[in-house]
């Protein structure tokens, strides 16, 4: 019975599958339950000619046009270059501002310009400064190195300066100086 070819193909096919059966059910590892983490690659991301807004309650807040965005991971900030934008104030009024670059932290929405910042706001007044920082829940500008502040008839100068984004309390740091009464057209 056992010379049966057909009879002795079918006991080795039960026996190899036997065979591969409990090597499957015995050997090796059972498979873990941990989740699949991703790896982060830490890579910045880079746009070029973008425009980037934050919007609270669908009411834009600010809006800047850029030249180029670069997100770094590692700090959640966003650096700008070639920084065009404006900032909408409750009271209707659009500060509009120009910077050769910047950042804006992700999560709190604060932005720093720098580069030559010049700010006009379109209900009266300009500033001019190195830097300037936007602390949007505070409405608290501080402006740094070289500031220029022309309001009305009033001209401000100093190292640095704060103030809020409609320009009404000013307080001035370092070499400081205010003229009233002049012609400051520019």
């Amino acid at each position: 019975m056992l010379r049966n070819k057909g009879f002795q193909m079918i006991v080795g096919a039960i026996v190899i599958t036997g065979v591969i059966i409990a090597w499957l059910m015995l050997g090796g590892e059972a498979p873990s339950n941990n989740p699949v983490q991703k790896e982060s690659s830490g890579a910045n991301a880079k746009v070029r000619n973008s425009t980037l807004a934050r919007e609270v309650d669908g009411k834009k807040v600010w809006e800047f046009t850029v030249e180029e965005v670069e997100q770094i991971k590692s700090s959640g900030e966003a650096v700008l270059k070639g920084v065009k934008g404006k900032i909408y104030r409750e009271d209707g009024s659009v500060l509009e501002v120009v910077a050769g670059g910047g950042k804006v932290k992700n999560e709190a929405k604060d932005f720093e310009l720098n580069d030559k910042v010049v700010a006009v706001l379109s209900s009266g007044g300009k500033l001019t400064a190195e830097s300037i920082r936007w602390q949007q829940t505070e409405d608290v500008i501080t402006a740094s190195g070289n500031v220029r502040l022309l309001k009305d008839d009033t001209l401000a100068t100093g190292d640095k300066a704060v103030t809020s984004s409609a320009f009404e309390r000013l307080k001035l740091e370092g070499h400081a100086e205010v003229q009233r009464g002049g012609d400051y057209n520019e």
